[in-house]
Order: C-alpha cells, then sequence, then structure tokens
C-alpha cells in the first residue's frame, strides 16, 4: 500500500497536467494555468510533509515485535549502546549468575567476572573484615583499644585476605547484587555454601546485619580469629627470679557491650606455670598505682592450674572467683597490672 503523502502528491501532479492540457485546448491564458498547476503541486508537496511515517517501519524485528525487548518481553538494560549484564548493571537486584572469582582486595571484597566477560568488584553484602592496616578497635566491639587492638586486628585482616583469596579460579554463585553509596555488595556461594557466613563463621569478620549474628556470636564464644583481639594473653618465658612460676596468663579488659554491664566477663587469669604447688594466701591483685583490687584468701595454685579472677560479681565455683567490684576496674587499652606476695614482697608483673 502507498504512503497517504504519495498518493496526495501523486493527485496535485496529475490535475497540474490537466489544467495545462486545458489551456492548450481551449485557449485559456497559460500563464494563468500555469500559476494554477504549481498552486496545486505546492498543496499536494505540503501534504506529504504534514502526514507522518506509518509506525512501525525499520523499528521492529520481521515478526512485529519490538527490538528493545529481550525473548521474555521485558526491556534490555543497555550499557553505552549494548546490552548490560545483569550483575554489572548499575542497581541490578536480585540476579543470579554463576561467575569466576579473579581477584581479593580485602577479606570482604571480591572481584569476579562473568561468563559475558564483564568484571565487577563487590563487598560481601553484612560482613566487615578489617584491614590488611588495621582498623580502629572501636568497630569490633569487644577487641582491646589502642596500638595492641589495632596490631592485632591487622594481623587477622591480613589472615581473612589470605583465606578469601583461596576463593580465586573459583567458580562462584553471585545473587542479590545492590548498590550502596560505598559500593556495590553481593551475596556470593561457593559449593552450595554461603562466602558470607563463612568469612563470618571463621572470626574474619563481623556481622553487621542479623543474618549472620548467629555466626558471629559462635566465633565470639569460641574466641576465633579477630575476636581473640579481645584477651590479652602473656606468651612470654618464665623469667629466673619467678621461682614460684606463678604469673598473669591472660587478661580480657574490654568486653562486648557498656563495660559497667558487662563486669562479670572482665577478667584477669593468673597461672601457675612452675612445678611445685604454691599457697597464695598473702598474694593480692595491684596496679602501679597502687590500688589493690583481690586477696586470695588461702586459695593455693596447682601446677598448671588456671584461676580466673572476674572483676563484676557472680557465685565462685572450680576455677572462677569474683571479686564483686560495681564499676569497671581494667584500662580498655593499657594496664598494669602486679602479683605481689605479701610475706617475700616478690611481684609479678603484667602489662598491655
Amino acid at each position: 500500500m502507498l504512503p497517504l503523502a504519495g498518493v496526495a502528491f501523486g493527485i496535485a501532479l496529475l490535475l497540474g497536467t490537466g489544467a495545462y492540457a486545458v489551456a492548450r485546448v481551449d485557449a485559456v491564458d497559460g500563464r494563468r494555468a500555469l500559476v494554477g498547476g504549481v498552486a496545486l503541486l505546492a498543496v499536494g508537496g505540503a501534504l506529504a510533509v504534514a502526514v507522518p511515517a506509518a509506525p512501525g517501519a525499520g523499528a521492529g524485528t520481521a515478526d512485529g515485535t519490538d527490538a528493545s525487548a529481550n525473548a521474555s518481553g521485558d526491556p534490555l538494560t543497555t550499557v553505552e549502546g549494548r546490552t548490560a549484564d545483569p550483575l554489572t548493571a548499575t542497581g541490578s537486584v536480585n540476579a543470579t549468575a554463576t561467575a569466576t572469582v579473579v581477584a581479593a582486595a580485602s577479606g570482604d571484597r571480591i572481584t569476579y567476572r562473568t561468563a559475558s566477560g564483564s568484571r565487577r568488584t563487590v563487598r560481601l553484602a553484612g560482613v566487615d573484615a578489617p584491614g590488611v592496616g588495621g582498623d580502629a578497635p572501636e568497630r569490633f566491639d569487644g577487641v582491646v583499644t589502642g596500638s595492641r587492638g589495632r596490631t592485632c586486628l591487622a594481623d587477622h585482616g591480613r589472615r581473612a585476605l589470605v583465606s578469601l583469596r583461596t576463593l580465586v579460579g573459583e567458580s562462584v554463585t553471585v545473587e542479590a547484587v545492590t548498590d550502596r553509596p560505598a559500593g556495590p555488595v553481593a551475596v556470593l556461594h561457593a559449593d552450595g555454601r554461603s562466602i558470607n557466613r563463612r568469612v563470618v563463621e571463621r572470626g574474619h569478620g563481623r556481622a553487621t546485619d542479623d543474618r549472620y549474628a548467629d555466626a558471629e556470636e559462635a566465633a565470639r564464644s569460641a574466641k576465633r580469629g579477630l575476636w581473640s583481639c579481645g584477651v590479652v594473653t602473656n606468651d612470654r618465658p618464665l623469667r629466673g627470679p619467678n621461682a614460684t612460676g606463678v604469673r598473669i596468663a591472660a587478661v580480657r579488659p574490654n568486653p562486648p557491650g557498656d563495660d559497667a554491664d558487662s563486669l562479670a566477663e572482665e577478667y584477669v587469669v593468673v597461672e601457675n606455670a612452675g612445678r611445685t604447688t604454691v599457697d597464695l594466701s598473702d598474694w593480692h591483685l595491684a596496679d602501679d598505682d597502687g590500688n589493690r583490687y583481690f586477696f586470695f584468701d588461702g586459695r593455693e595454685l596447682r601446677p598448671g592450674e588456671r584461676l580466673v579472677l572476674h572483676v563484676g560479681a557472680g557465685r565462685n565455683r572450680e576455677g572462677h572467683l569474683y571479686w564483686d567490684a560495681t564499676t569497671p576496674v581494667l584500662d580498655n587499652d593499657h594496664e598494669s597490672l602486679r602479683l605481689v606476695d605479701g610475706d617475700t614482697d616478690r611481684v609479678v608483673k603484667f602489662s598491655y
């Protein structure tokens, strides 16, 4: 079928030709006929411009469907004139695809490549791992603060990165890519298991939402990974003057939550690293400022035995004593403690 504009122009042409022929036969003034023909041609041309082209011409496929729709009828996202990968398009959510891990920049950040060749770096959703240079200990509630806590977190940040790099070259399932102000986040699975959850379970990172809160709680209880940074341990060998072998083996100065509400979780561990039983009747715990915190009242400590002294209130039991303090005692980032033998004035020091 001819377009309407073409038909209009053809009619105008025929009328103009007819007017000229009549002028020749009937001796009508030729100039008037010529003017009339030109006017008719002008009208036809105007109609040709004014009438729009038929819709769909050149914009569809052979079967008449819209070329901008995919096989399911949904519009395709395009980036710079090409179809976008659902796992790399900005704002893509709830997309799922198989990808290959090509790099890990930190303990919670992975770069993957999809089957189409697209690459994207994402953070693990719901996870926060310390960096290899250390992070502010305050971000990880319960970790010793100050330089000791930062150094400990840096060590575990490196371990988290090494663990995540074992996935390089492995096939993973990427799902729920979501754009955030700090960058895209995603949930990844390998061999049917959540990589995000595994990072938290191993103590390589903390949970930032309820999805992995149970995994964090289990890691905290077991003091796995970075949660071991909440306890300062004494790994120095015994020195000659300490003939008894009694020493401070560990300190937990900053339990999770508000310090005033966690006094029973704040503690000092006293250990007998010697070979003979020690009578602690005249021993007490103090700090370098002269504050005396606890008297052992006739306790004995056998070789290899440990005694946990809890700052807050509680019921004494085997291996655990409570000194019923009503306010926090141990500083969260540095402290110098002393075990003093009142009989001999022997002093065993430990600082963190």
